[in-house]
């Protein structure tokens, strides 16, 4: 048995780069055949990104209509789609297959976070066969930001390990700063991060001596300095330094308005029916839109957003323990919602379904309890992307979440099962027959 396992691991480190080149190159073609042979429907958002991006190579502006400048969508994705359409033209297939290859690259640049960790090169293959066949590779073929999203969150990743090629701790921090601006104007959930690991960073180096507040105080104020134009331009054209207008701004405060009227908790694990409660969510959220702006005479976008947070927040003064319960729910749909494609999987064989989300749940678990040994293990190194994770889940938990919302931390979530697994079957067992070995060495023959 112990000549099997030799084996299997010798074969595994002499052929490990070919295998991993194998599985990204089956990846892509799984991926370019998903492209080329399923249509998903165009929703608001994507058409949205699709139409700025058109309107940025032929028109030379920031614009839905190609008339009138807009910031309801953050400049990141759009800018991304434009660049692509320069390079690939306009064809939404061959702009999905240059999102299929950032999909691909993502994959390989946590594969080379948990090789730059010394992870086992077994558990490394196993972590990249999981990230590289889940369902999340579907969003490849849909107009929406997250497929960037994780890929620069994967370089973010890497940037926290690497410590050979940069060794200068001021340009490691100055390169954090400037993914974390970046991820800001891909997606407007990322907005108050910098503010958040600034006050996290000083609240724990106040207790405790050894950390250091040097690094945290220079990725934020980079990060402020890559959004900084965008925010000037914004106050230029809409009066507003915040650099969104409509999207992620009332939208995500109005997700509170409905506990007024009922005690709210949207199914976990049922996707269909949680559809239907969303559905049903956004039919009184309208309503109750078109009463203030009927009964407060709005005339515009931002008051509408200035009244709806406004109003948020003095219904959850109103009703704390309902938005307690709430902010609960939509912690346990933020981690634990089903993987997608479920409702196909579960209409088909529940047992199935329930054994694929009870297996989701176990690594999802694995992968907190890994990401908490690395905060443990070394903070100062970590800190950011520990930070980043739990930004996303409380910021999600507090306004609003979806299944979507989730996968920029994916990246994250793979390599901290990778670290779990290499904890518990490498390290813990090596260290076991250390001390083993030792022991035999006291004991009489």
């Amino acid at each position: 048995m112990k000549n099997i396992s030799f084996e299997i691991k010798s074969f595994f480190n002499k052929y490990e780069h070919l295998i991993i080149l194998g599985l990204l190159l089956f990846g892509l073609v799984l991926r370019i055949g998903l492209i080329l042979n399923v249509d998903e429907p165009v929703d608001r958002d994507a058409l949205e990104y699709y139409s700025i991006a058109n309107n940025i190579v032929n028109q030379h502006s920031f614009s839905i209509d190609g008339e009138n400048p807009t910031a309801r969508r953050s400049p990141g994705y759009p800018v991304f789609l434009a660049i692509s359409m320069i390079v690939v033209g306009q064809n939404p297939n061959h702009l999905y297959i240059i999102q299929a290859i950032i999909n691909i690259l993502t994959v390989l640049i946590v594969y080379l976070s948990l090789k730059k960790l010394t992870v086992n090169p077994l558990i490394r293959m196993i972590i990249t066969i999981l990230f590289l066949f889940s369902t999340t590779f579907v969003y490849v073929n849909v107009f929406y930001a997250v497929v960037i999203t994780m890929f620069v969150m994967a370089i973010l990743l890497y940037l926290s390990i690497e410590t050979t090629h940069i060794t200068n701790d001021t340009i490691r921090s100055a390169l954090l700063g400037f993914l974390i601006g970046i991820l800001i104007l891909l997606r407007p959930t990322f907005l108050y991060l910098p503010v958040f690991i600034i006050i996290i960073s000083c609240g724990i180096a106040s207790f405790i001596n050894k950390i250091k507040i040097r690094e945290p105080i220079i990725i934020t104020l980079v990060a402020i300095c890559v959004i900084f134009p965008w925010s000037i331009r914004n106050r230029v054209v809409f009066q507003q330094w915040i650099p969104l207008v409509n999207a992620g701004g009332g939208e995500l405060w109005q997700a509170n308005l409905e506990i007024e009227n009922r005690t709210v908790w949207y199914s976990v694990t049922d996707i269909a029916k949680y559809e239907q409660q969303r559905t049903e969510s956004a039919e009184l959220q309208a309503k109750l839109r078109s009463e203030y702006i009927q009964k407060y005479n709005l005339n515009s976008v931002i008051e509408l957003n200035k009244l709806l947070k406004q109003k948020a927040v003095e219904i959850i003064l109103k009703h704390p323990i309902r938005y307690s319960i709430l902010c609960i729910n939509r912690f346990l749909i933020f981690w634990f919602s089903p993987p997608i494609g479920s409702t196909t999987l579960k209409s088909i064989s529940p047992i199935l379904f329930w054994l694929v989300l009870l297996i989701k749940y176990i690594l999802t678990l694995l992968s907190i309890i890994g990401l908490y040994s690395l905060a443990r293990d070394n903070w100062q190194k970590y800190q950011i992307i520990i930070l980043t994770v739990i930004y996303l889940t409380l910021i999600h938990s507090a306004v609003h979440a979806i299944q979507r919302y989730f996968l920029p931390l994916i990246p994250i979530v793979y390599f901290g099962l990778g670290y779990y697994l290499n904890v518990q079957l490498v390290i813990k067992r090596k260290s076991c027959q250390v001390i083993l070995r030792k022991t035999r060495q006291f004991l009489p023959c």
